[in-house]
């Protein structure tokens, strides 16, 4: 039965209330979502991964039920056999909510995907949702659902977005925030794939690190470096792809996965300690600082005064004056000393 008018404020109040405190885990504020949404879609199923929110790439990844396919079979639509709806068309699209039914011209078996991986399940659509705002890309979601959507579905996915967003983002402000990062080695460490993404060579920190990230797939390596490995290879626009993410126990890794240049679709990955500064911005992002905030931030954590940071980024005193109570307003700590210790909980000492 098609929802009614009235059934899409009913979800959408239930939403904000399910939200409201905002669950502690990512994976808690997506299942309410899914929840909210659930008998008005008719979902089937569903995936969602974390994702760095400077490049967008997922970095840890959970599902509901039995979602069509795999990770890795998805990959190859979303790059080696570019379908439609990809999320890197999502990053280009201001709404960021997506059908693959609607898209299509509602003749779904014209998306490769639909067709091979997903219709023969039984499920009638796909909805992707990317859950991004000014500071950055925090998660995406992809519903599956046993009736094809309507405008009206998608209208309502997009006016609930951003208080998911929110919600997300909250929570990862929270976690990035409570505990300080484990030291690691300073250098990096390297692995090398094949086509099949199977480690042929590896050094032993380069292995070691592997098993702190969450996320394995059958090859046996984590899904952020599959996803790294699948961009590096078929994204012919840049050949290398990027991420930064923080490992459960709280170390934070900078990864850089690059194409090799021979034929057999090998890649290299480079994973190191993320640089603190970096680190930082990140933190900054979660709490909704702009970019000039998280910039001042940056300088006043690395012990600048209000007069040398108005004199470095020419701008007047009064100005960073406001830009230092914005920041203090927004992370909700009271004084220098205080971002001192987030630089800290950041790796920087």
């Amino acid at each position: 039965m098609l929802p009614k008018p009235g059934d899409y404020g009913r979800a959408k109040r239930r939403l904000e209330a399910a939200l409201e405190p905002v669950p502690d885990s990512t994976d808690a504020v997506v299942e309410s979502f899914l929840t909210s949404i659930s008998d008005l879609l008719d979902l089937h199923s569903s995936c969602w991964h974390e994702s760095d929110p400077a490049s967008g790439s997922p970095v840890y990844g959970a599902v509901l039920c039995e979602p069509p396919g795999s990770f890795m079979e998805s990959m190859q639509y979303e790059f080696r056999r570019r379908d439609v709806n990809t999320f890197a068309d999502l990053t280009r699209d201001r709404g960021g909510v997506a059908s693959i039914f609607l898209t299509t011209g509602e003749r779904p078996a014209r998306s490769l995907r639909f067709r091979e991986m997903i219709e023969p399940t039984g499920v009638c659509d796909e909805l992707r949702v990317w859950l991004k705002d000014a500071f950055g890309v925090w998660a995406t979601v992809v519903a599956f659902t046993r009736r094809p959507m309507s405008e009206a579905d998608v209208r309502f996915v997009a006016d609930v977005a951003p208080t998911v967003t929110r919600a997300v983002r909250a929570t990862t402000a929270a976690q990035w925030r409570t505990s300080v990062a484990p030291s690691d080695d300073p250098g990096p460490s390297v692995l090398i794939l094949d086509a099949a993404d199977h480690v042929l060579a590896a050094d032993a920190t380069a292995r070691r690190r592997l098993a702190l990230l969450p996320d394995r797939q059958p090859t046996g390596i984590p899904g952020v470096i599959a996803y790294l490995a699948a961009r590096a290879r078929f994204d012919g626009e840049i050949g290398t792809a990027t991420a930064r993410m923080r490992t459960p126990d709280g170390r934070w890794f900078l990864l850089d996965a690059s194409a090799m240049d021979d034929a057999a679709g090998n890649v290299a990955v480079v994973m190191q300690p993320a640089a603190p500064s970096a680190v930082l911005t990140q933190v900054l992002r979660s709490y909704g600082l702009s970019l000039r905030e998280r910039e001042i931030a940056a300088l006043l954590a690395h012990g600048q005064s209000a007069k040398s940071i108005a004199s470095a980024l020419v701008i007047s005193p009064w100005t960073v004056q406001d830009h230092i109570k914005a920041i203090y307003r927004k992370t909700g700590i009271g004084a220098r000393s205080d971002l001192a210790s987030l630089a800290a909980g950041a790796g920087w000492n």
